[in-house]
């Protein structure tokens, strides 16, 4: 910039604000902040310009500035996560006893508890002379001259969940030796404490399958009661 015999640079001026004025006789002459009146007109008119020029440019930098804070506030934010499950389905089978349709006939007592894998069957009062037995629904029979048998019939029904098992295979095994010439059997197979016996190899699902309860006793046993308990073990195959 010229102003008189000098040159200024316009960034010196702006930034320092020295300002420069002719006086009367044409002299250029260094003018300070404080020298505000007088004859420095032109300085002032420049001061003004240069200020005028410098406001501006921070409006259209603080209205850049907005503009940008505005765009940036209107694009969508997004984020995302993951959750991983782990899990195992675990396959079951469930055994439980129930009265055979038959129940309260002969051969076919109540069970105790029915509808559950914990029950009890009441045999009552047996003897060998003259078929003496106390209940209707007992089947009793001699089995041979010094024997006898006192028996009844249930039904087991085992389901599975979440098993491709085709059937299962049934067992039983009695807790307590049983006193001398005293037997119990399903269906005809003894049990006994060694171990589970096998009943069936495969037996469906869902299907009740009756099985008889038997007591053989010898005319010679003494009179006693007899307790026993039965577990019966289904297993998948």
């Amino acid at each position: 910039m010229y102003f008189g015999n000098k040159t200024l640079p316009v960034s010196a001026f702006c930034q320092d604000q020295i300002k420069w004025a002719s006086d009367a006789s044409g002299q250029v002459m260094n003018v300070t902040g404080q020298e505000r009146y007088g004859l420095l007109l032109p300085a002032v008119l420049l001061t003004m310009s240069c200020n005028l020029k410098f406001r501006g440019m921070k409006a259209l930098l603080a209205m850049g500035g907005l503009l940008c804070l505005l765009a940036s506030s209107a694009a969508a934010q997004t984020s995302s996560g993951q959750l991983t499950i782990t899990m195992s389905v675990q396959s079951s089978i469930t055994l439980i006893f129930q009265d055979n349709p038959s129940v309260g006939t002969t051969g076919f007592c109540p069970l105790t508890n029915a509808g559950t894998n914990n029950v009890g069957l009441d045999f009552g009062t047996a003897a060998f002379p003259g078929s003496f037995h106390t209940l209707a629904c007992v089947n009793y029979q001699h089995i041979g001259t010094a024997v006898y048998q006192v028996s009844s019939a249930f039904d087991i029904v085992v389901s599975k969940s979440n098993s491709s098992s085709p059937n299962y295979r049934l067992a039983a095994q009695i807790s307590t030796p049983p006193p001398a010439n005293v037997t119990w059997l399903l269906n005809n197979v003894a049990l006994t404490t060694a171990g589970f016996t096998t009943l069936d190899a495969a037996d469906n699902y869902a299907t009740p399958i009756t099985k008889t309860l038997q007591v053989q006793v010898k005319n010679t046993v003494g009179a006693q009661p007899l307790l026993e308990t039965i577990t019966f073990l289904a297993t998948a195959n």
